[in-house]
C-alpha cells in the first residue's frame, strides 16, 4: 500500500509541475497549484489515486473542509514548501518571483547588492529549514498503520484500496 501512495503522489505532483511550470514558473506559484489540485480534487480523486487504485475516505460523515485543508496542508503544502526552500537555499530562483520581491541574483534587498559571502548564512539555513521540512515529510508518510499514515490519522482520513470490478 505504501508504495501505491508513494507512486500515486509522484504522479500527481508530475501532472501539476507538467501542467502549472510552463503557465506560471514559479516554484512557490507550483506548490500552491498542487495544494488547490490536491484540496479540489481530494473529496473525489486524484488522477494518481485513481491510476494506482486509491481513494481517500474520511468517516461515516464525509470529508468535511476542515479535513481536506489539514491533510493538503501536511501532505502538499509542507514538503512543497521544503522543496522551495531546498532550491532557494542551493541558489536557484525564478526571476519573476525575485523581481516581484525586490530581489535580484545573486542577492538584492531593499534595492542594494549584497555580496554572496554575507548572505551565505542565509542560504545555509533556508537549506537547512527545506531538507528539514522534506525530511519530517518523508518521516510521517511512513509511519503507516493499517490503511492510515500519521497525516490521516491526524486528518480524519484513510486512503483505502478499490476493488477491482470483475465482469
Amino acid at each position: 500500500m505504501l508504495v501505491r501512495r508513494l507512486i500515486a503522489r509522484l504522479l500527481d505532483w508530475l501532472l501539476v509541475l507538467v501542467v502549472a511550470w510552463p503557465l506560471v514558473h514559479e516554484p512557490v506559484l507550483v506548490v500552491l497549484c498542487a495544494a488547490v489540485y490536491d484540496a479540489l480534487l481530494l473529496r473525489w480523486n486524484t488522477l494518481g489515486k485513481a491510476l494506482t487504485g486509491l481513494r481517500v475516505v474520511g468517516p461515516a460523515s464525509g470529508l468535511s473542509l476542515r479535513r481536506v485543508l489539514a491533510r493538503t496542508l501536511i501532505t502538499t503544502a509542507l514538503p512543497g514548501a521544503g522543496v522551495v526552500l531546498v532550491l532557494t537555499g542551493l541558489g536557484w530562483r525564478e526571476p519573476a518571483l525575485m523581481a516581484s520581491l525586490g530581489w535580484q541574483q545573486p542577492w538584492v534587498v531593499i534595492g542594494e547588492h549584497l555580496p554572496i559571502g554575507s548572505a551565505g548564512w542565509l542560504a545555509s539555513l533556508l537549506l537547512v529549514g527545506g531538507v528539514t521540512l522534506l525530511a519530517l515529510s518523508a518521516v510521517e508518510s511512513l509511519d503507516l498503520r493499517g490503511t492510515r499514515t500519521w497525516h490521516d490519522r491526524k486528518a480524519g482520513t484513510a486512503v483505502v484500496r478499490l476493488k477491482a470490478s470483475i465482469r
